[in-house]
């Protein structure tokens, strides 16, 4: 007499229905970023987390972070987006695609893409960004720099510093 296996039998996956590819499930699997050190536009996958310029091969950061209390960083440097909070507070350099600032920071900032500043944010220092929006509420102290597409800068002086 034969002894009944005792595995269970798993149902059949009609396997002609399931869309494999990311891009056939209708996700954007790739996202591009600029590296920040040479200015290369690089197509990563949007999962990646980290990944190294074909370019310069230096190793970049992909992570978004926000920041929503005192942050005892000093340095970031992603090729992510990074928001500051109404309550974060942030003091050094600041490098990433786009900053949202709704807290306090102190420092240097270099966006790749944009930089919003809203109306309970408060920025002291030096901005370098593509795009720059302040909000009119906010308090903006030092001066920023905006490249434009045919490569010309233009210059915004904030209240002075110790004002």
């Amino acid at each position: 007499m034969a002894q009944a296996s005792n595995h269970p039998r798993l149902p059949m996956i009609p396997w002609g229905d399931v869309r494999r590819r990311p891009e056939d499930r209708g996700s954007n699997s790739v996202m591009e970023i600029h590296c920040p050190l040479c200015g290369q536009v690089l197509k990563v996958p949007s999962r990646a987390i980290n990944t190294r310029c074909t370019h310069c091969h230096k190793h970049l950061y992909l992570e978004n972070i926000v920041i929503a209390d005192l942050s005892g960083r000093t340095r970031i440097n992603t090729c992510g987006d990074v928001v500051i909070e109404a309550n974060g507070r942030f003091s050094g350099e600041l490098q990433a695609n786009s900053v949202h600032v709704s807290g306090r920071m102190i420092g240097s900032m270099v966006a790749t893409q944009r930089v919003t500043i809203t109306r309970t944010g408060k920025f002291a220092g030096v901005i370098a960004t593509r795009e720059l929006q302040i909000a009119p509420d906010a308090i903006f102290q030092g001066e920023a720099f905006v490249l434009h597409e045919d490569e010309s800068v233009t210059h915004v002086q904030g209240d002075p510093i110790g004002a």
